[in-house]
């Protein structure tokens, strides 16, 4: 399924998917001491999906880490086109005074297009790759989205209260339906930067910036949501217990792709960039002993953070 759910995604301008086990993620957490502070909660873990890679190698997850590169935006942009036609098609068929084209891109723009796009497409490309046809038959699946929204998809059973979702085809016919959970309330912030962590595929500046790189893209990518697969289970005559599953090994964490002293730059530009937001709320009392020796000619007023840990990794790669 990985791999087509990646093929898909990437069709789409998601071209970051990597899978994991959500124990990893947990286990994190906990021993960092936010479940206990209640600054992070848990997410489901429930049994695995066995794979296989395109290289051949067996992997064992629950779910995975949706992202992007620039690579999504020549995706949205033709969203957007297509976005901007309907409604002039609408407005031509209900007889509405013409408008320009540049108001009716200014309305499109006023509704949150790229949250839309977002959701709308990652919606399509996950119940088309989580249907019984792709070989794992799965309940239900959980997305867990950026800006802390938790949404629960099941696929089969619609229960009294839920929500029917259409999600709509280039052409704007009805593709699927599906239901949403109306009844859950449990919505809440994932560390989609500790997520990407447990991936093993990037590095997280956990005490400095708090940015994670990735050694091919640098700073410059963005996490979606992170979506939690539930399988169909099935019923078992059976006197014995059924067995506990154990957890897969984690991968080894991805080491740091930037130079310690870029970092510690990097570093300085984060303390000058909290200042800066401190003096704005009518601070600025703090120790300046880390900002003064920020005598680089870009500075934080003419760089910011991920443009400057960008420029300082990326070199020869597909963003330089």
């Amino acid at each position: 399924m990985i791999h087509k759910l990646r093929g898909k995604c990437a069709n789409e301008g998601f071209d970051l998917c990597d899978p994991i086990h959500t124990q990893w993620y947990n286990d994190l957490i906990e021993e960092e001491g936010h479940v206990a502070k209640g600054t992070l909660q848990k997410i489901p873990s429930p049994p695995s999906i066995s794979d296989v890679n395109t290289d051949g190698e067996d992997l064992h997850y629950n779910a995975v880490l949706i992202g992007n590169s620039k690579s999504i935006w020549p995706k949205f942009i033709a969203w957007l086109s297509s976005r901007c036609e309907k409604r002039l098609l609408e407005l031509a068929n209900n007889g509405t005074i013409s408008r320009s084209r540049d108001e009716i891109l200014n309305q499109v723009l006023n509704d949150s297009p790229f949250d839309t796009f977002v959701t709308e497409t990652l919606c399509k490309v996950f119940h088309l790759c989580c249907s019984a046809q792709m070989g794992i038959e799965l309940a239900s699946y959980d997305f867990f989205w950026s800006n802390g929204v938790h949404r629960k998809v099941d696929l089969d059973n619609r229960k009294e209260g839920d929500e029917e979702l259409s999600v709509h085809n280039q052409n704007g016919d009805a593709d699927y339906h599906c239901y949403v959970s109306n009844k859950e309330r449990s919505s809440f912030l994932v560390s989609m930067q500790r997520v990407a962590k447990v991936t093993g595929k990037y590095w997280h500046d956990d005490e400095g910036t708090k940015l994670c790189v990735h050694p091919q893209f640098g700073t410059w990518k963005a996490f979606r949501a992170v979506v939690v697969f539930h399988k169909k289970i099935k019923a078992e005559k059976s006197a014995e217990p059924p067995l506990v599953e154990s957890i897969p090994k984690a991968p080894m964490l991805c080491p740091c792709p930037v130079a310690a002293e870029e970092i510690q730059k990097a570093k300085q530009v984060m303390a000058y960039a909290l200042k800066m937001a401190s003096s704005d709320r009518g601070g600025g009392d703090e120790d300046d002993e880390k900002t003064e020796n920020l005598t680089y000619d870009d500075s934080p007023g003419k760089m910011d953070l991920c443009t400057y840990l960008h420029n300082s990794v990326t070199s020869g790669s597909d963003w330089s």
